[in-house]
């Protein structure tokens, strides 16, 4: 359970400390280790991180899983943590060398005067094969098959399936009313003013019609819910634009394999001042499949 709560006359939140990762990548068409925001919300919100914080006590968060899932979300976490790492990255994206200058001493301030490799801010505990393995203070655990896991401490213990069945899904844990919006000749609708943590909003983003067509800014969690509560089908949507890469942002168009095939366009490289937008050009022809 997460709540804000104070410690030492610091205001925090408190939550989980450690992620059970997916077995598989993919369930139902749906993204299913999603582990940056929950790992965040263990380092900043809770405070695991942060210099001088009470629960600054030497601890990290801690990814269980097969190997290759923890080392897939150790990357993912180290790319959504600190998004382009180096200088030269930051030139290479398009940005002018005075200014790529001073957004890497904005990263560096905000990583407290380093970016730290995932493995120094977060612990993994391989799970394979069938046999017990040790989490912390007394707590085991072991896999009884794909995605079944079996947790025991002192005697109790509990089974745990992150199997989906046929067409289940995740719900959006919030509600939204419906509408149906204007196709206009130009428009912006903000679709969320959340973040990765918001359980009672959408996440950031926004839609954007020209010329009478959908776009998107952003294809966050429950992104088909935001849209069907606006009235817009899932095949109007012409192109995405992703401002980022991080799970708020881009990691709903696999829900459905039919957005990739209406999707003419997804841009997420950056554009310059002055330069036209490729996504805003209507196409000539249709795409060929």
């Amino acid at each position: 359970m997460i709540r804000t709560t104070e410690t030492a006359g610091v205001t925090h939140e408190t939550g989980p400390n450690a992620v059970l990762l997916n077995d598989v990548m993919l369930q139902n068409g749906a993204f299913t280790n999603l582990a940056e925001f929950p790992v965040l919300q263990m380092l900043y919100r809770q405070g695991t991180f942060l210099p001088d914080h009470p629960n600054n006590d030497g601890s990290k968060p801690l990814l269980l899983g097969f190997r290759e899932q923890i080392e897939a979300q150790m990357a993912y976490i180290y790319r959504g943590n600190y998004g382009l790492t180096t200088r030269e990255e930051i030139v290479a994206a398009g940005v002018p060398e005075e200014q790529a200058d001073e957004l890497y001493r904005l990263k560096l301030r905000f990583g407290f005067g380093s970016l730290l490799p995932s493995e120094d801010l977060v612990d993994g505990a391989v799970v394979e094969g069938s046999g017990w393995c040790p989490i912390r203070e007394g707590v085991e655990i072991r896999r009884i098959r794909l995605n079944v896991f079996e947790i025991r401490y002192r005697g109790e213990s509990v089974t745990v399936n992150l199997n989906l069945e046929e067409h289940e899904q995740h719900w959006a844990p919030y509600p939204l009313g419906f509408s149906n919006i204007k196709r206009e000749y130009f428009s912006v609708i903000h679709s969320g003013q959340g973040d990765g943590w918001d359980v009672n909003r959408p996440s950031m983003g926004s839609v954007v019609t020209y010329q009478g067509r959908i776009y998107l800014v952003d294809a966050g969690p429950n992104i088909l819910y935001s849209l069907t509560a606006l009235g817009i089908g899932v095949n109007e949507v012409e192109g995405i634009f992703h401002t980022h890469c991080r799970s708020s942002r881009h990691c709903s168009p696999t829900r459905k394999p039919r957005v990739a095939l209406k999707c003419r366009r997804a841009r997420h490289s950056p554009m310059l001042p002055g330069q036209p937008h490729p996504m805003i050009t209507p196409p000539q022809s249709p795409p060929t499949c």
